[in-house]
């Protein structure tokens, strides 16, 4: 598999998926490099805060997880 070449901020991938920056940010904690989530940085400066971003993989891990906490939200409605 080639290596991203792009990759999609957390707001960026928010939107597509129609939830609020708070949800994708609360998934995004839950994973890893290894399933498209990344950190990305533009400072130097030590204090700077960091950018969650995503890779295509890490959009459609999102997606799965987004389905995941509806089926499970049905179930215990």
């Amino acid at each position: 598999m080639a290596a991203p070449s792009m990759v999609f901020t957390s707001r960026y991938a928010a939107l597509p998926l129609r939830v609020d920056l708070d949800v994708i940010e609360e998934l995004a904690d839950q994973m890893s490099p290894e399933d498209g989530r990344l950190s990305v940085i533009a400072s130097l400066d030590e204090t700077a805060e960091s950018v969650t971003a995503f890779t295509r993989r890490g959009l459609d891990r999102l997606g799965e997880m987004l389905d995941d906490r509806r089926s499970q939200v049905k179930r215990d409605s």
